[in-house]
């Protein structure tokens, strides 16, 4: 790693934006921290000061609008000269079936997860093109791989991501440019996101297990940074597995993950939102949101496995009806 880099992190107020910059603010880098609420954002800027950055700067506002990235990029450069690690990271959510959720809502998820990841891409190739250095990290999810009931157009907007990649890494390698791109896909994660989701299922949101602690994220991204040679990162040994289920048996995985999703992540009844899709959110502004994700890893596996198992079962199922 290169002393004190220079890095833009988008979604920094809370969850694994947040967790990004606290990493990388002990290993003393130059940071930019981006995002909607600027009174979280000057929150994280002293809480990165004082973990040891060399220089802080926010930059309050909707990834979705590029204007919003390219001042990001702009005050980078004005303070240090360059952009080394672009990372996108501002996402929202919302949960409900396709044909209950409102278009609006709908399209203000594609809007910020995959224009907002668009515009950050491109305001920073702007600046390590024309350095000819730098990475840029898209943080996907393991849903745009499984696609997950109730979460179409996050799902949607994932996939979407890991698409991105894959063309940018191909016209990069065409334009012989040495600027990597890698792709992060982490499983559930216990950060506020679920607090702040859109919602119009009719049942209280959690996180569903197995839920996993943001660091584990963290500690990719930062592998990616020493060395970006491999694209995609999936991350967990669990998400990894069941990737591999879902490319061999996807209807039965599909199903599985249907029904845990209706057992594990609603609860009781609860009015509909539309969480922080077009206000930045109130609390929590942490990286954790409680869910649990520093619990032994055993009962994650277990999880796993129940979600394996369940795509057997209805792997057998089908066949029995033939």
């Amino acid at each position: 790693m290169n002393a004190s880099p220079v890095v833009v992190i988008t979604g920094a107020s809370s969850g694994l934006g947040r967790a990004t910059a606290q990493a990388f603010a002990k290993r003393h880098a130059r940071l930019v921290l981006v995002a909607r609420g600027a009174s979280a954002l000057d929150e994280v800027a002293r809480e990165a000061t004082a973990l040891g950055a060399r220089d802080v700067a926010t930059v309050a506002g909707d990834t979705s609008d590029r204007a919003t990235t390219d001042r990001a990029v702009d005050t980078a450069i004005a303070r240090n000269g360059r952009v080394d690690l672009w990372i996108n990271a501002a996402a929202v959510t919302a949960y409900g079936t396709f044909w209950e959720q409102p278009p609006a809502d709908f399209e203000r998820v594609l809007q910020v997860d995959i224009t907002g990841y668009a515009n950050g891409v491109r305001s920073a190739l702007r600046a390590m093109m024309r350095q000819r250095s730098g990475l840029i990290v898209n943080v996907a999810s393991i849903l745009g791989e499984v696609p997950q009931a109730y979460a179409a157009a996050y799902s949607m907007s994932k996939a979407a991501v890991i698409a991105l990649g894959r063309s940018l890494r191909a016209e990069l390698s065409l334009a012989k440019s040495p600027v990597h791109v890698v792709t992060v896909l982490p499983p559930t994660l216990d950060t506020p996101i679920f607090h702040h989701s859109a919602n119009v299922t009719g049942q209280e949101l959690r996180a569903l297990p197995p839920v996993y602690p943001a660091s584990d994220v963290v500690d990719v991204i930062l592998a990616a940074w020493k060395r970006p040679g491999k694209p995609e990162r999936t991350v967990t040994g669990p998400g990894k597995v069941l990737v591999r289920q879902h490319k061999r048996r996807p209807v039965a995985v599909e199903a599985a993950l249907a029904r845990q999703t209706q057992a594990l992540q609603l609860g009781k009844p609860a009015a509909d939102t539309t969480g922080n899709l077009y206000t930045p959110s109130g609390e929590p502004h942490t990286v954790s949101g409680g869910w649990g994700g520093r619990r032994r890893k055993a009962g994650r596996v277990l999880l796993a496995a129940a979600l394996a198992a369940g795509a057997a079962y209805v792997i057998r199922a089908k066949r029995s009806e033939r």
